[in-house]
């Protein structure tokens, strides 16, 4: 098998029709960059199924037919052709030629074609399958796919390998099975959720069968025994109530007259004692002013005492104060004396000591003198001796130092000409060499530039996709975990929607009656009581309770509809229903306000549930005598307390039927029919949040594939640049390293040898300074000996002298210090006394003065208090004619007070004896209202029991009622029935013909169960064997992939190793695929480190290793050389010759080496824009291009 042609038409730049033909070995398309010689690799994909428009190089799937240009309009459509020989039936089609035909119009309709014939894509994808062909295939390589077997991660490498192996074919299948097996247990759940709402069903619908017909017996005699007594007790009650309303009449006549009497005496009784009440009140007002007034007086009486008291104290503090101010006075005349004598003794003192230190002063100096001159002497006697020995020795160093600078001047003269002339070869040199460093230096410059600009672009790009690659595989898992929840809730949605749509759980007639209401052959139904009422999940089961069968009641517009619907079930033979009409049936609600203040209160029933307002009196009807308790213990306190009365219904489906009897224990929350429809309500909503998360999370997936591959091809690109880049730095690096050395070197040298020839230079003046210098100081030398010989003589004798006086002075000065320091001890004492003497008279005065200021202030305040003595006496004169008037005044009106109380008094005792009259008389109205309210309620209770259980007037009970002979013998014979019945408990009256029903349809889903099971249990099988199939394929074709790559590998490289490694050779269809090479000379540890160059190499290898071992019929090599150097391009062309015994290659390149290596040679040129043009060239002309 061989591909014979490739024919193209308004595809991408090819708008007219072409074709190229192609023959066994090897042909090559080439053409400059922009003429369109990729586009018929891409061609090449798009024909064989490829469904992304990224890896076409586009945006849209439309963007592959030819757009138009300046001079050409837009092709109408893009089609591509292959046709390939399939003489060797290597192709799963009977036709020794198979055309693959792919068409797109630009309105979006497109097909596929072999041979002529419309296909579908799957068609195309199993024709190719497993043959290497194919868009999954490797039979088109380009630089991404060669980029992504290197770079890529482990697990995306085994696309190519499972090709390879042959093993996709079965992939497919087992895909196809799992599907089936997904399938057969999404049908196995529904199937088996449906079983379990019926098998919940049938015990019960079974039991309650049997007991429909002993109900209706039952009931039927209980309905009339019922009516009869209840109308009995309803006369009974008419005639009590008239009897209590005449009652009634005559005690409100005689309330209402005793009523105004006692009203005339209240009017009386509160004139009296708002007379009273004021008289108290002057009363209560005298006395507060005689107390004011008394008060008043005692505190006057109190301030006297304490003023008066205050003044006895201040003049004891007089007396006190005079005489500590006499003996202050006479203490300061003894101290004063004292310290006039020590003040003259102090003079005497200072005078003494200021001789004494005077004369202590001059020694010292004069000592001082004496001290300086003797050690200047010592001083310059010791100098003059060191210096002149000092002398001695220059005068030996200066002549040897002359001799030697004689010597070395004529040495220096002839080393510095010689210097002078190297020096100037080291410039000449030097020049060169800076001139070659400084423009190496600019050129690598700018490739460090370069290199820093693609090294932080690559940086950029890793963070990226790092960032891309573990958000991409979060939101793949996140999709995958949300597409399972979603396909769950879709399972038990169409569960759920299954059961509705079969109204499983609902009687068979009610069935039929919904059934003929679809189908328009019954008009006025509204539907059941469970289609119309919502309510919240928390009271689901406490409604289906307290409904029971009512659920399955039918809901009709009029009394009509009802008629019509009985009408159609006898005309059927369909069973019985419930019909109820919207305009006859009114309920009451249960009217028990104090029903909230209960302790364990939850609602009514009608309260709990959502319906059309058009339906309240249906409602009320069924639930607005119900009570909802939270559970059975507040239910039953509930009931007690209300005489069980009412029906009661706890949250978890217990009842407390009105008569006091139980009905309960375990309730299923799963099968009711309001329970189905919450559910269904619930996964409808969940259902939108899953999808709508599926749909966003599926977009995110697309999107950060797109930037995965978009940032991967970025990071090759800049890695091929980065590689060129760093080749030319290297070189540049090399050339400036040896060319600085050199210049160094010269440098180095120049620099020495100036430094030489300045040292020199300088040496030699030195050394001529020296020669002048040592004459003219060895003369000075011997001149100066002489001076200071003689001098040094007259300084040891004034030295001698010097010593003798300082010795006599410093005798005499201690002496003097002696008695200085005596006259200041005798000082600081006398100092001492007169500090002490001078503070005391001064504390002396002080305190004098503070006393008589003491004097002064208590007379002051003598004065203060007496004065306040006077005015407090003059307030308290005339306080006791005012206490004797309001004295007088309070009397009167006491007295007043006390004859207005003797007279209410007498008015309340008459009052308390009529309210008496009156209390009785209401007694005994409240009774009788009561009487006749209760025996009213007992009516109204009666006409409403009436309609609540069999829709019946009290004229229409008239009419059926049977008379009561002996009420007792029929109330007994009624709670016989009652009980009977009630130990019946719930009857569904339908129960027969649904039994019938449901056992049916319980027969044929065992039936299906059965068969799921067994497809289920053949589909894993299937897996199982192709799973073990693909094991054994691929780990076969995997060795000797890896043994084909290492001997691929050493002949490319040159040597080096390699292997290729499972990530867990337990999982072989699931691991990843690790790729370890040495290239030799180099120790590798990660594949990002290699060059460009040898990663493409390396996958080259590879591709080469899988074609050794499954060729393909045919390959299309986009590029795939295109990093390599020009020795690997040779060597890689070179080697597609070895294959081309079993594979027919088209390779697009632009590579001199592989195009010299073709068979034929295609050209691509765009010789007008947009449009590309094709040209062939024979095996001469190639040969030609070869020779040049």
């Amino acid at each position: 098998m061989y591909l014979k042609s490739l024919e193209l038409q308004g595809f991408k730049s090819f708008p007219d029709k072409i074709e190229l033909k192609f023959n066994k070995g090897i042909t090559a398309v080439v053409g400059p960059n922009g003429s369109g010689k990729s586009n018929i690799g891409d061609a090449m994909r798009w024909v064989m199924g490829e469904q992304s428009s990224k890896a076409l190089r586009g945006e849209k799937m439309a963007g592959v037919i030819f757009h138009g240009t300046q001079t050409r309009p837009k092709a109408p459509f893009a089609q591509v052709t292959i046709t390939i020989d399939n003489e060797d039936g290597a192709l799963e089609y009977d036709s020794d030629t198979v055309s693959v035909s792919r068409k797109l119009y630009r309105n979006g309709d497109s097909f596929y074609m072999i041979n002529g014939k419309e296909v579908n894509l799957k068609d195309i994808v199993e024709l190719f399958m497993d043959t290497g062909l194919g868009r999954d295939g490797y039979s088109i390589i380009g630089q991404g796919r060669i980029a992504d077997i290197v770079n890529g991660k482990s697990n995306d490498r085994r696309e190519i390998f499972e090709e390879a192996a042959g093993i996709s074919k079965f992939r497919s299948k087992k895909k196809e099975a799992e599907k089936k097996l997904a399938a057969a247990e999404d049908n196995l759940s529904r199937i088996n959720d449906i079983m379990g709402e019926i098998e919940g069903r049938i015990g019960p619908l079974k039991a309650q069968a049997e007991k429909a017909e002993m109900f209706r017996v039952l009931d039927e005699e209980k309905r009339k025994l019922e009516v009869s007594v209840w109308v009995h007790k309803l006369n009974e009650y008419m005639s009590q109530i008239a009897g209590y309303e005449e009652k009634l009449s005559a005690v409100k006549k005689e309330y209402e007259v005793i009523t105004q009497e006692l009203e005339r005496i209240e009017d009386d009784i509160n004139d009296s004692f708002a007379k009273s009440a004021e008289k108290s009140e002057l009363a209560d007002s005298y006395k507060n002013q005689i107390h004011q007034v008394e008060l008043e007086n005692s505190q006057a009486l109190s301030k006297i005492a304490v003023y008066e008291n205050d003044i006895s104290h201040l003049e004891d503090n007089i007396l006190k104060l005079k005489e500590q101010i006499s003996e202050s006075n006479s203490s300061k005349y003894y101290l004063e004396a004292e310290l006039k004598t020590r003040r003259q003794e102090l003079e005497e003192l200072d005078e003494k000591k200021a001789k004494q230190q005077e004369a202590v002063d001059c020694k010292e100096k004069e000592l001082s003198e004496l001290i300086d001159k003797t050690a200047l002497s010592d001083k310059s006697v010791s100098e003059a001796g060191s210096f002149i020995n000092e002398l001695y020795m220059k005068k030996s160093e200066v002549s040897f130092r002359l001799e030697n600078a004689k010597n070395n001047l004529s040495d220096i003269d002839e080393q510095i000409e010689n210097s002078l002339e190297r020096k100037k070869q080291l410039e000449e040199h030097s020049k060169l060499s800076s001139k070659e460093l400084k423009e190496l230096r600019e050129s690598k410059g700018k490739a460090d530039e370069n290199k820093q600009e693609l090294t932080n672009r690559m940086s950029g790009l890793a963070k990226l996709l790092e960032t891309r690659n573990t958000k991409l595989s979060e939101c793949r898992k996140n999709l995958t975990d949300t597409e399972i929840q979603l396909r769950d809730v879709e399972n038990r949605i169409k569960t759920i929607a299954d059961l509705e749509n079969s109204m499983e759980g609902f009687q068979f007639s009610v069935k039929h009656i919904m059934k003929a209401s679809q189908q328009g052959r019954i008009s006025g139904i509204c539907g059941t009581v469970s289609q119309l009422i919502s309510v919240e999940t928390k009271y689901s089961v406490a409604i289906e309770t307290a409904l029971g069968g009512a659920l399955q009641n039918i809901v009709v517009n009029n009394e009509d509809s009802a008629k019509r619907g009985i009408r159609l079930l006898k005309e059927n033979r369909a069973g019985r229903a419930t019909f109820l009409p919207v305009t006859s049936v009114r309920g009451n609600r249960l009217n028990m306000p104090q029903l909230e203040n209960e302790e364990g209160f939850v609602a009514l029933g009608c309260e709990l549930v959502k319906y059309d307002s058009q339906f309240e009196g249906v409602i009320n009807s069924l639930l607005g005598r119900i009570c909802i308790a939270e559970d059975i213990d507040s239910a039953t306190l509930i009931a007690k307390k209300y005489g069980y009365k009412f029906r009661i219904v706890t949250l978890d489906g217990q009842v407390i039927n009105a008569g006091g009897s139980f009905t309960g224990g375990s309730v299923s929350k799963q099968t009711g029919l309001l329970t189905r429809k919450n559910e269904a309500e619930a996964l409808a909503k969940k259902k939108t949040a899953l999808e709508n998360s599926f749909t966003e999370l599926k977009q995110q997936v697309e999107k950060l594939n797109q930037e995965v591959s978009k940032y991967t091809a970025d990071t090759e690109r800049l890695r091929e640049k980065l590689s060129q880049v760093n080749s030319d730095i290297l070189r540049f690096e090399m050339e400036i390293k040896r060319v600085s050395e050199y210049y160094s070197d010269y440098e180095n040298k120049l620099d020495e040898i100036e430094t030489f020839i300045e040292t020199l230079k300088n040496k030699y003046k030195i050394v001529s300074g020296d020669i002048d210098k040592a004459q003219t100081e060895l003369s000075e030398i011997e001149a100066e000996i002489s001076d200071n010989e003689a001098k040094l003589a007259d300084s040891q004798n004034e030295q001698a002298e010097l010593k003798n006086k300082r010795e006599q002075l410093s005798e005499e000065l201690s002496q003097m210090k002696i008695m200085a320091a005596e006259l200041s001890k005798d000082l600081d004492a006398c100092k001492l006394s007169i500090s002490q003497l001078e503070e005391t008279i001064g504390d002396s005065d002080t305190d004098s003065g503070k006393l008589n200021d003491n004097i002064s202030e208590c007379e002051k305040k003598i004065a203060e208090k007496k004065e306040l003595i006077f005015q407090t006496k003059q307030e308290l004169s005339g306080a006791d004619e005012k206490i004797a008037a309001a004295q007088k005044m309070a009397e009167q009106a006491q007295r007043e007070h006390i004859e207005l109380d003797n007279a209410a008094n007498k008015l309340r005792t008459k009052q308390k004896h009529k309210m008496d009259e009156k209390e009785t008389l209401s007694g005994q109205l409240t009774r009788a209202e009561e009487q006749k309210k209760s025996v009213t309620a007992g009516f109204d209770k009666l006409v409403a029991q009436l309609w609540d259980d069999y829709e019946l007037t009290r004229s229409d009970a008239a009419e059926i009622a049977e008379d009561i002979v002996d009420i007792t013998v029929a109330n007994r014979r009624l709670n016989e029935l009652r009980g009977k019945i009630r130990n019946l408990g719930s009857v569904n009256l339908g129960a027969i013909e649904e039994y019938a029903e449901v056992s049916q349809r319980h027969e044929f889903l065992t039936g299906q169960l059965n068969d799921v099971n067994t497809s289920k249990t053949e589909l894993e099988k299937l897996i199982e064997d192709l799973t073990e199939n693909m094991k054994n394929m691929f780990t076969d074709s995997f060795e000797r992939i890896n043994a084909n790559f290492k001997k691929i590998f050493t002949e490319l490289f040159g040597g080096g190793q390699c292997e290729l490694i499972l990530t867990d050779p337990n999982n072989v269809l699931e691991c990843g695929i690790e790729i370890n090479v040495q290239p030799p000379g180099k120790v590798i540890t990660n594949l990002m480190s290699l060059s460009g160059g040898e990663q493409a190499l390396v996958a080259i290898a590879i591709y080469f290793a899988i074609l050794k071992i499954s060729p393909s019929p045919f390959c299309l090599l986009d590029e795939i050389e295109a990093a390599l150097d020009d020795v690997n391009v040779s060597k890689y062309a070179q080697y597609l010759h070895h294959l081309t015994d079993k594979t027919q290659f088209i390779t697009i390149t632009h590579r001199r080496g592989t195009m010299e290596e073709a068979d034929v040679l295609y050209g691509v040129t765009m010789q007008e824009k947009g449009v590309s043009k094709l040209l062939k060239m024979d095996v001469s002309e190639t040969r030609q291009m070869k020779l040049e």
